[in-house]
């Protein structure tokens, strides 16, 4: 057991110092010092204190998710990489990110839905690889990309190709060629970018 000895409030007037036996033991939020009903003379356990300093962390984790979230949506992966790079502890980004899925504020299949949709310059397997970094899962990629339209993709690759055009020589072995590789680069394969490109180009396979 310890006892509580001094609650001081920090510059931060959101937050306090708990000192245990006199001696400083953590910073809390005030939030969760009430919650906890940490007073001066209280005999706590261990225990009890740890547990006030990661419900504290979470909450603090949690707020700062949600200014992040003011200016976009992200990923759980994204939040959590976040907060990991504030030196939130990984158990107290987990929790953080569990109550953002809870409440509605992340949404990985939404978030890829999106993400689709604002990327449609790119190819599938292109936009399958950002989604990959950014930790969403194969199945809710999957079935994000159930309904996608290959005709789709050979419209997206045509379109690029005809822009490419616009500002290249696309009429030399040479230009053609680096058409190809662009086109390669967004992660259209060889048979899509020969089909996308026959209409712009006297395309030669060999």
């Amino acid at each position: 057991m310890a006892t509580i000895t001094k609650i001081e409030e920090q510059k931060n007037k959101k937050r306090v110092n708990i000192f245990v036996d006199d001696a400083f033991f953590c910073g809390l939020l005030k939030e969760t010092a009430v919650i906890f009903a940490l007073k001066v003379g209280k005999t706590v356990e261990p225990e009890t204190l740890n547990k006030a300093v990661f419900e504290s962390e979470v909450k603090r984790a949690f707020e700062k998710s949600m200014d992040y979230l003011s200016s976009r949506m992200y990923s759980s992966k994204e939040i959590s990489d976040k907060l990991l790079k504030k030196s939130f502890e990984k158990d107290v980004c987990q929790k953080a990110v569990e109550k953002l899925r809870e409440y509605k504020y992340i949404d990985d299949e939404l978030f890829a839905k999106q993400f689709i949709e604002q990327n449609k310059r790119y190819s599938k397997l292109m936009i399958e690889n950002k989604l990959k970094t950014k930790g969403i899962s194969n199945s809710i990629i999957n079935a994000v990309f159930s309904e996608f339209d290959d005709g789709n993709e050979y419209e997206i690759c045509k379109k690029l190709a005809e822009k490419y055009a616009k500002s290249h020589d696309v009429i030399s072995k040479e230009g053609k060629q680096k058409l190809f590789v662009s086109l390669a680069r967004k992660g259209f394969g060889f048979d899509l970018i020969k089909s996308a490109t026959k209409d712009i180009t006297s395309y030669d396979e060999d």
